[in-house]
């Protein structure tokens, strides 16, 4: 087996335990509820930079209407980049 099978079948098994973690834990995939969410308005950006993360959800939610696990996964993206 050559190092890039070796490391794909690893990826594979990583990614099955992570669904099973999801699965049985009922986790929520914050990147995948943030993905498809509407952008973040220039102050709910702004709230993000200031590290005023409560305050940008609310305002988030307001803006948009999205619910809670949606605006922390828009906010998410916003945190990472």
């Amino acid at each position: 087996m050559s190092e890039i099978d070796d490391l794909r079948a690893r990826v594979d098994e990583l990614e099955r335990r992570v669904e099973i973690l999801f699965t049985n834990t009922g986790a929520i995939d914050m990147e995948e509820l943030g993905r498809d969410a509407p952008e973040a308005s220039p102050e709910v950006q702004l709230l993000v930079q200031q590290g005023k993360i409560k305050d940008a959800v609310k305002r988030y939610q307001k803006e948009t209407g999205a619910d809670m696990a949606t605006a922390m996964g828009a906010l998410g993206k916003l945190k990472g980049a």
